[in-house]
C-alpha cells in the first residue's frame, strides 16, 4: 500500500515536470516501503535516488524558470536549496545510526512535496505559458 498518492489536483499541465513530480512520490513511496521491510541496504539506495532525482528534477525546474524569466525564481530556489539540505542531514544522521531521521524525513516529505506542488508550483504555471516556455 503506497504511503503517498498522487491525485490529479496536483497536476502542473507541464507533462514533463508531473512526470517528474509521480517519480519523486514513487521513491518516497519506496523509501516507505523499505523503511517498512526493514531493508537497510534499500533504504540507504533508494535514500541516494530520492536526493539525487530531487536534485536533478530542481535543476530541470529552475532552468524552465529561468528561460520564462519567473519574477519570483530566487525564493524558489531557495526553497529548493533548504530542502535539499535538510534531505542531506537526515541523511546524514541515518548513516550515522539515527534511525529516527528517516521516519522525521518521511514525515516531512508526506505533507512537503504536495504543499511545494501547491503553492510553490502552481504559482509559475501562467507565467511560464505566458513566456511560451512551455
Amino acid at each position: 500500500m503506497p504511503f503517498i498518492y498522487w491525485t490529479p489536483d496536483l497536476d502542473t499541465g507541464f507533462d514533463d515536470i508531473d512526470e517528474q513530480h509521480k517519480v519523486l512520490v514513487q521513491y518516497i513511496n519506496d523509501l516507505y516501503d523499505a523503511k517498512e521491510k526493514g531493508d537497510k541496504q534499500a533504504i540507504s539506495e533508494v535514500f541516494q535516488h530520492l536526493i539525487d532525482y530531487t536534485v536533478e528534477h530542481f535543476s530541470y525546474e529552475e532552468m524552465m524558470l529561468q528561460e520564462a524569466d519567473y519574477h519570483l525564481i530566487e525564493p524558489h530556489k531557495k526553497v529548493h536549496a533548504n530542502f535539499v539540505s535538510k534531505m542531506n542531514m537526515f541523511q546524514s544522521r541515518y548513516n550515522n545510526g539515527d534511525n529516527e531521521a528517516l521516519d522525521e524525513l518521511l514525515n516531512l516529505l508526506e505533507g512537503w512535496l504536495f504543499r511545494h506542488i501547491r503553492l510553490n508550483d502552481h504559482g509559475y504555471v501562467d507565467s511560464v505559458k505566458k513566456a511560451g516556455v512551455r
